[in-house]
This record gives C-alpha cells, sequence and structure tokens, in this order.
C-alpha cells in the first residue's frame, strides 16, 4: 500500500512538472542574437539575430526553427544540414547566445510599483516573486481578482491566481510562474461606504482576504450616535450581475460581545446605521445621507433627492432602488416632470424609507 502512494506521488509530481516546467527560460525566442562557429571553417561562422517568426537562416542549410529551442538543439541542427549538404566534411558546430532578447513582464494595478521587467535567463519568477519586486499591494488592491493574462494561440486568456494561496504551506507555495509577455494585474477593490447615525461617515478599504464585520466598520466610523438604532442596520449590496440587495443587520446584543446578526461586509457595499425617524439618500447625490423631517412631513423621492443635493453627473436617473421594510423597489425618475403621466412615478416616502440611486457608466 505504502508502495503504491508513493508511486501515486511520483505520477503526481511528474503531471505538475509537465503542466509547470512548459517553458524553460534558456529556451531561444525571437529577437535572441546568435554567434555560430564551425570547427576549423571559419567563413562559415556567422552572427545571427532570430527574426519575429522564430527562425534565422543559414548558408547551405536554409531557414532553421529556433524559437522554443536550447542552442545545443540548434547546433546539432545545423550539424545535421551542413553534413547533408556534403560541404563540410564531418562538421562540427558551437552555437552560443551572444544576446538575449526582451523576456518582459508587466504588472499593472494596485501594487506599490507598476512597471514591467525583465525574466530572469537562467531560471524562472514566480507571481509572488514579481508582485514582491513592484513592492507589494496597495490598501485599496482587490486581493480575490488578481490575475494573469497571457496569450496562448491567439487568444488573451485571464489566469486568476489565488493570493491567498501563495504562501501558504498547504499550498505548496507560490507555484504560478511567469511567462514572457505576461501581464499581471491587480484590481482595484471597490471601497466600502458607511453613512446614518455613525460619528464619522467615511468611506474605508477593507482587507479583502480579512473582510470586517459590521461591528468592526461601526467601530472604524467612530462608533454609533447616541440616537442611533442598533436594531436598524442596513446593508446595500451589488453582485457581479449589477443586481442589488438588501441585507438587515442587528447589533442589539444578546450577551456582551454577542450580537443578534453581524454580517460579513464586502467590497463595494453600503453600509447605513438608520433611525426610524429619517429618510436616507444614498449612492449618486450630491450631499448624501439621512433626512430629518418635521413631525407630519410627507415627501416624495424627487423631493428628497433635491433635499439631498440633486443628483451627481453619472447618477442613473432611471434606475433608483426604494428599501421600504426589507422590501426593494424600483423608481425611475428620470423626465419625472415632463408629463403628468410621468409624475404619478414619484413616490411617497414613509419614515425609514431608503432611497439609492445607481451609478451609471454610460
Amino acid at each position: 500500500m505504502r508502495n503504491l502512494t508513493f508511486a501515486l506521488i511520483l505520477i503526481s509530481c511528474f503531471a505538475l512538472a509537465q503542466t509547470t516546467d512548459d517553458w524553460k527560460a534558456s529556451t531561444l525566442q525571437p529577437g535572441d542574437v546568435l554567434s555560430i562557429q564551425v570547427f576549423r571553417v571559419a567563413e562559415f561562422s556567422k552572427t545571427v539575430r532570430i527574426e519575429e517568426d522564430g527562425t534565422f537562416r543559414y548558408p547551405l542549410c536554409g531557414t532553421i526553427e529556433a524559437s522554443g529551442k536550447t542552442a545545443r538543439a540548434i547546433a546539432e541542427e545545423i550539424e545535421k544540414r551542413l553534413a547533408n549538404a556534403k560541404q563540410v566534411q564531418d562538421p562540427h558546430v558551437d552555437v552560443f547566445v551572444q544576446g538575449w532578447g526582451p523576456r518582459r513582464i508587466y504588472i499593472l494595478g494596485e501594487v506599490k510599483s507598476s512597471q514591467s521587467m525583465e525574466l530572469p535567463t537562467y531560471g524562472r519568477m514566480t507571481a509572488l516573486q514579481a508582485l514582491s519586486a513592484a513592492g507589494g499591494f496597495t490598501e485599496s488592491a482587490d486581493l480575490n481578482n488578481v490575475a494573469v493574462l497571457r496569450r496562448s494561440e491567439g487568444k488573451l486568456v485571464r489566469h486568476k491566481i489565488d493570493v491567498s494561496a501563495l504562501a501558504s504551506r498547504q499550498s505548496g507555495g507560490d507555484d504560478f510562474k511567469l511567462l514572457p509577455e505576461d501581464t499581471l494585474i491587480v484590481p482595484k477593490a471597490p471601497p466600502v461606504f458607511i453613512a446614518g447615525e455613525v460619528n464619522s461617515p467615511t468611506t474605508i478599504f477593507i482587507d479583502t482576504q480579512r473582510p470586517p464585520l459590521v461591528s468592526e466598520l461601526i467601530i472604524r466610523a467612530g462608533s454609533m450616535k447616541s440616537g442611533a438604532d442598533a436594531g436598524n442596520i442596513c446593508i446595500i449590496r451589488t453582485d457581479a450581475k449589477g443586481n442589488r440587495d438588501m441585507i438587515p443587520a442587528s447589533l442589539k446584543s444578546q450577551v456582551l460581545g454577542n450580537y443578534e446578526n453581524d454580517v460579513r461586509i464586502t467590497p463595494g457595499d453600503y453600509v447605513l446605521v438608520g433611525a426610524a425617524e429619517q429618510i436616507y439618500v444614498l449612492g449618486e447625490v450630491r450631499k448624501p445621507g439621512p433626512l430629518t423631517l418635521p413631525p407630519d412631513k410627507t415627501i416624495t423621492a424627487s423631493q428628497a433627492i433635491a433635499l439631498a443635493g440633486g443628483f451627481t453627473q453619472v447618477a442613473k436617473q432611471n434606475d433608483i432602488t426604494l428599501i421600504r421594510n426589507k422590501l426593494i423597489r424600483k423608481l425611475n425618475l428620470k423626465k419625472l416632470y415632463n408629463s403628468i403621466e410621468n409624475m404619478e412615478r414619484d413616490e411617497t416616502l414613509q419614515n425609514g424609507d431608503i432611497i439609492f440611486v445607481q451609478e451609471s457608466i454610460w
């Protein structure tokens, strides 16, 4: 049984070697300059450059495919062709790399120093090594969506990298090897917005590998105001398809340090700490936040947006979210005052309502 297990491990290691060592740093590629010498035949000593198609021409040998081969393999190929041409008796050929062409990778996005860098001529560079050379990540880096763009068979292929596993002992460390012309991209994570009944409403970038709980986020926003309702916390979350959802949270303490519903935050969340007597206008308005109304005063959605300073230039006026009692509705306030029919779309708001104005990308 032990021998069978050992054999399976060897097979797995061999398979891994095939997938990770499909390119060697010392193999030739376009741009490399070769010095070719034929023993005792000085007139055949040449310096050639590998062209963009991966080939070069050599006397009596025609066109030689060089890209992806070693200098030793090229020497053997020239020896074979010279022998077949019968112009050089028992040829002995040496091929040396006189100059290496560029083996460049690119690192873009949320790193301390976006740059291009050369891969080592002899050896390999991993994604972790490249990120370290670029100074590491910025505070706003989205570590869950780091990727390498690689051209394969004429197509650009995206390879997602699990940054959390790069230095993990269980994963065996950083196994992702970079190839020439790879582009390593670290995207920017959207910030988290916290508003409402907190002492310091703010925008916060969170650690995407260890996202905080609502309770931790509220502490970073200066804690709740004295009039805040700890049981009335709302998280507005947008998924990859652009759909928005409302997630209720509650920090009413059942036992000291144990809350009713302490939710884990994700990048891009809007966190609102509410109070029952207020209406909240969030998103793409000029003055987002709570609106405190006089007793028995009612307003419509368009009036609430006007009190919040009006739409910003990127507001999506035909796609506005109304959250009421944990239910979500869509409002269209575009060209509202063009006709009486349009004005019927204007919703009368209630205390505790939340209006969220989405950003338009066009």
